[in-house]
């Protein structure tokens, strides 16, 4: 297996020691590298190598942990704090290259071992190393050989494996393809292993998990990959989604703490059993702008219609979005709303509000947020959400919501949006004829009406008489 990736660390310059009665600094090398390979990993053992390109006076410390959410330098701070108590060297090597045998460890567990220089009086130094991985499913005897010859069952045995190429890393705000992303992911690979990038909440990262991870992950990308096709008369493979070498990829996150995987997938849709992880990172939630904070509470929205809706608008991330809720009198679900900071407007999208949501008499079914245009149509979602309209502000200070893709080639001419039900095959409408259409006016209130479920418990669902889905456009 190949070297791990190496992170750096604080580090101190030098160390005073007594020499002769006489005090003196000795400078330490604060580019002092070490490296880690982890091989031979069984469900009880694993061989650990650790080397270093510093000298062979340098000293450092090992530590195997099975906490692998713990931020590293907490861990290597507990420690030291441990080393220092003892009062021993237990542990301190100052070899280049070291190898042992770790032993007694737990079947199908995560470790993670970890390296840094260290003095005898407990000064940590240089840049660290640190190499996760998980041991082997225990043996089980008995059964018939040959069993688990097919590449599936082993890959739903859990028998993923880490990829000591592959280093990952959160590197958050950067930009991408010409394009300002708030989380990007980095993937630095020493191998031509084809491979996906994911985000899983750190509270919920098993790599027992992985192979029903990364095949829910392959089902989506061939879904959006022939979605892709269709709307944009291309005719890209699977494999061209694929990274080899160095990659990077770009996620929308809510705050919180997740890890980034990288799972081998090939040409063909099958997953290679290989993959790495990053350690944990947090997202935090931003301060809210001034601007952004504008748009929140409660509002009256008086289309040109004059049919009206009082909404509330809510913080989703701030600075990023919103939850929008009374839309055409109805309260039972939140609309997300995006928020451009630069254009500092905001922006609505096509999207299911609620699955499997009981429509009394009518049965089970799905709810979407949609558009509609002036001809009478409505329009379905159709692989991903569209733009349905926009929230800005106008010359004179007042605020609006006006139709979404103005001046784009054969974009729909949106004129309102409104909430439908999909049960079975078959839409209907819950609030078209009670929304409000555009240009609205947004007059801020301070006592809201409080709304109702309408269409669900006041009137009943009507089934449109027309509608197709969109044909998407670059835009």
């Amino acid at each position: 297996m190949a070297v791990a990736a190496v992170a750096a660390m604080a580090v101190t310059s030098c160390v005073e020691v007594e020499d002769s009665g006489k005090k003196q600094e000795i400078e330490l090398n604060e580019n002092l590298t070490l490296t880690i390979e982890i091989d031979n990993v069984t469900s009880t053992t694993a061989k650990v190598k650790v080397t270093h390109d510093g000298l062979s006076s340098d000293s450092w410390f090992g530590i195997l942990t099975s906490d692998v959410d713990t931020n590293e330098q907490e861990i290597i701070n507990s420690a030291v704090d441990k080393f220092v108590a003892d009062g021993a060297s237990e542990g301190l090597h100052k070899s280049k290259s070291y190898v042992s045998v770790l032993k007694e460890l737990e079947p199908q567990t995560s470790y993670k071992y970890i390296a840094f220089g260290l003095t005898e009086d407990g000064v940590v130094y240089g840049n660290s190393a640190s190499y996760e991985f998980i041991t082997e499913a225990e043996q089980s005897s008995g059964g018939n050989e040959g069993d688990n010859d097919n590449d599936d069952d082993e890959q739903i045995s859990g028998s993923m494996r880490v990829n000591s190429a592959w280093s990952v890393r959160y590197i958050g705000a950067g930009e991408l393809h010409e394009q300002k992303f708030d989380h990007i992911v980095e993937v630095k690979s020493t191998d031509n292993n084809p491979y996906v990038v994911t985000i899983v909440y750190a509270s919920e990262w098993n790599p027992l998990f992985l192979p029903e991870l990364g095949n829910a992950l392959i089902v989506d990308l061939k879904e959006y990959l022939a979605y892709f096709n269709q709307a944009y008369n291309t005719n890209y493979t699977l494999n061209d989604m694929l990274y080899r070498g160095d990659g990077q990829d770009a996620f929308n996150l809510d705050p919180g703490y997740y890890k980034a995987v990288a799972i081998g997938v090939n040409g063909e849709g099958n997953l290679t059993n290989l993959y790495a992880v990053s350690e944990t990172f947090e997202v935090k939630e931003p301060i809210a702008t001034d601007a952004y904070k504008a748009w929140l509470g409660n509002w009256k929205v008086t289309g040109r219609n004059n049919l009206t809706s009082d909404i509330l608008v809510t913080t989703k991330v701030a600075n990023k979005s919103f939850y929008m809720l009374g839309w055409s009198g109805v309260s039972d679900w939140s609309v997300v709303v995006d928020y451009n900071a630069e254009l500092d407007s905001m922006f609505f999208y096509s999207q299911i509000v609620a699955y499997d949501f009981n429509l009394g008499d009518y049965g089970i079914g799905d709810v979407y947020f949609l558009a509609g245009d002036d001809e009478g149509y409505f329009y379905q979602m159709s692989g991903s959400g569209y733009g349905i309209a926009i929230g800005g502000i106008l010359d004179d200070g007042a605020r609006a919501i006006v139709q979404y893709g103005v001046g784009v080639t054969d974009y729909p001419s949106f004129d309102k949006m409104f909430f439908m039900a999909k049960i079975g095959n078959d839409y209907y409408d819950i609030s078209m004829s009670q929304s409000p259409t555009y240009p609205c006016i947004m007059e801020p209130i301070e006592e809201p009406t409080t709304t109702s479920r309408m269409g669900l418990c006041s009137t009943s669902l009507k089934k449109p008489t027309q509608s197709f889905k969109l044909t998407p456009h670059k835009w």
